[in-house]
């Protein structure tokens, strides 16, 4: 049965982050129409106006990556409050400085791009955060739809709340509530159990690509379709007479995207993918071009509404896609590149849309300013279903081989001390994906390396013994759990897991690519040793390679690579005791030595132990 939107939200810490994000997301709803009628009082010309509120939005969207940047470099809790600070007293300052007429139109272009540069991604981040809320599947894609649509409403119900402040005030009061907002949805935000300390410092490495291309496409594709349907039917009403009725038919519009985003996450029972953004854009343009030939307002109204049914769905599925072939290090940046290619694609299509109706015919205008959703949708169908992950224990380069007078213990020790960080510092995509929506408890990481996948359970509230054979990983693993402020919930321990085991019981063991290039490493007893550690109830996870990195299929011919269903019935795990709740494989993309882009298969392993 598909979960309710309810579930979303008794989701633990979930409804007081989503709401607490959702207030300081108000105040982007409340500020654009605020400001637009405050610089038109103070400046007395709608021109400087309008540059200024131009600067404003380009400033936001053009640096909307780098805020995101440091986002998924510090983390949300380090990150955001200095934004949020600079961004409220830049709007403070603007309230001031607009409270009457006669303000110097230099200071007012200097805070307003200071605004837009410091602007907090607040909607970013909350869905990056729903990875960390909601367990992947339906109640993930349905927490994205719940998210689109309430976005939506806040620009539904900001400019009401501005335009009631202007009528009995001024519109500077609107100014000085959006950076009250902004404050107290930042400050609610980072403080949220959902929220972590946030990476530790990380020497700078390789730049991860972050832009997705399909989702950054079909949101600016997207965003063509709502920059072009306001101001053309702005010229459909006037040419019918009946300048008013625009508002109807703007509501219509948000009506429906509305109503579609709910439908779509009560109905979507599978993950989204590229020809399914492709199915949404292409009813989305072809709605738009139809909606050029309705014979009167009502039935452009009734035809708005029909384009809007395709909006939320389409960008909850491109924010999805974006979220899910990321790499976790680049999740905030790769929503923000959707962001700002929606934002980018309205401001586009506006502009556009004025010249086409100053040129051709109403009908002509609508169906070229639908061109795009079409031929975005045709371009998505070409291009290949590929999923996405991160490369987080994987190096991007040979390292050293194992000859035979090195013991296992020796060969770890001499990788490690090639580098001052072997690993990403990232946790595998693997575990954060399976184990997210666990209920905490305690946890086994086998193999734990340099502590990411350790220390991301402890942030999440699990008590974690991490062991692994080298002692140089085990010491960089304690700086860096004490630099995330979880020192006190792992217990690190060495482990030559050939000869010894961590003993006790675990609500959830973890061997993610417990793999090694010496053949005498005792794989299977070492997990089937793993499943006895499993408390009943509990969980063990277990991933591996397929098979041989891509640009080197000789590599290590004589290592064994097992399938989840091989690992499975080496478990030897009694009948009736266990549930099988993944078996499968997946690809991800990885960077050779080369340099080029190449598909690695994983596969992944999740039992349950029934309870006793």
């Amino acid at each position: 049965m598909t979960p309710s939107y309810a579930a979303v939200l008794r989701a633990p810490h979930a409804f007081r982050t989503f709401a607490l994000a959702l207030l300081g997301r108000l105040s982007y709803g409340t500020v654009f129409l605020s400001l637009t009628l405050a610089f038109t009082a103070a400046t007395g010309s709608y021109a400087r106006a309008g540059a200024l509120l131009a600067l404003l939005g380009l400033t936001v969207s053009v640096l909307s990556p780098l805020r995101a940047g440091l986002i998924d470099r510090y983390g949300p809790r380090r990150a955001l409050p200095p934004m949020a600070a600079a961004y409220s007293l830049t709007l403070a300052a603007l309230a001031a400085l607009t409270w009457r007429p006669g303000a110097p139109f230099p200071l007012l272009a200097a805070l307003t791009a200071t605004a837009g540069a410091a602007m907090p991604p607040l909607g970013v981040v909350m869905r990056t955060l729903w990875n960390v809320l909601v367990p992947d599947g339906p109640l993930l894609r349905r927490a994205y739809s719940l998210d689109t649509v309430c976005e939506e409403l806040v620009f539904v119900v900001g400019p009401l709340l501005a335009g009631l402040l202007t009528a009995v005030a001024s519109p500077s009061l609107g100014i000085a509530l959006s950076a009250v907002l902004v404050i107290a949805g930042t400050a609610g935000l980072v403080t949220s159990p959902a929220v972590g300390p946030g990476p530790p410092a990380r020497r700078r490495g390789p730049r991860v690509r972050a832009v997705p291309l399909a989702p950054s496409a079909a949101a600016a594709a997207t965003g063509v379709v709502i920059g072009s349907a306001g101001l053309l039917a702005v010229a459909f009403t006037r040419h019918h007479q009946q300048p008013a009725a625009v508002a109807w038919v703007e509501a219509a519009l948000a009506v429906g995207s509305t109503l579609g985003g709910l439908a779509y996450g009560a109905l979507s029972r599978s993950a989204p993918g590229r020809a399914r953004l492709a199915a949404l854009l292409c009813p989305l343009g072809i709605a738009l071009a139809a909606a050029g030939l309705a014979p009167s307002v009502l039935a452009l109204t009734a035809a708005a509404c029909a384009a809007g049914l395709f909006i939320g769905p389409t960008l909850a599925t491109a924010y999805l896609i974006a979220d899910a072939t990321a790499p976790p290090a680049a999740r905030t940046r790769a929503a923000a590149w959707v962001n700002t290619a929606l934002n980018l694609g309205t401001a586009g299509g506006t502009a556009a849309t004025g010249v086409l109706l100053d040129a051709l015919p109403l009908p002509l205008s609508y169906a070229l300013a639908a061109a795009p959703a079409v031929a975005a949708a045709a371009a998505l169908r070409l291009l290949p279903e590929r999923q996405r992950d991160s490369p987080e224990r994987e190096p991007s380069a040979h390292h050293r081989g194992m000859d035979e007078t090195m013991s296992n213990a020796d060969f770890w020790e001499a990788r490690y001390a090639e580098h001052d960080r072997v690993w990403s510092g990232d946790p595998n995509a693997v575990l954060v994906k399976e184990a997210t929506g666990l209920e905490p408890g305690t946890a086994l990481d086998l193999g734990c390396g340099e502590g990411a996948d350790a220390i991301w359970l402890a942030r999440r509230g699990w008590r974690v013994t991490g062991t692994d054979i080298s002692r140089t990983a085990l010491e960089r693993a304690a700086r860096h759990a004490a630099d995330a402020g979880v020192a006190d919930r792992v217990d690190w321990q060495r482990h030559d897991l050939a000869e010894s085991f961590p003993g006790g019981a675990y609500d959830l063991v973890t061997a993610m690519f417990l793999h090694s290039l010496d053949p005498a490493m005792p794989r299977e007893a070492i997990l089937r040793e793993a499943a006895a550690a499993v408390a009943p109830g509990g969980v063990l996870l277990v991933a591996g390679h397929a098979g041989p990195p891509p640009w080197d299929p000789d590599a290590h011919p004589h290592l064994h690579l097992p399938t989840a269903d091989e690992v499975l019935a080496s478990l030897g795990l009694p009948d009736g005791a266990w549930d099988v709740l993944l078996s499968a494989e997946n690809e991800r993309l990885q960077t050779a030595p080369d340099g080029t882009t190449m598909t690695r298969v994983d596969n992944a392993l999740k039992i349950r132990r029934r309870p006793a």
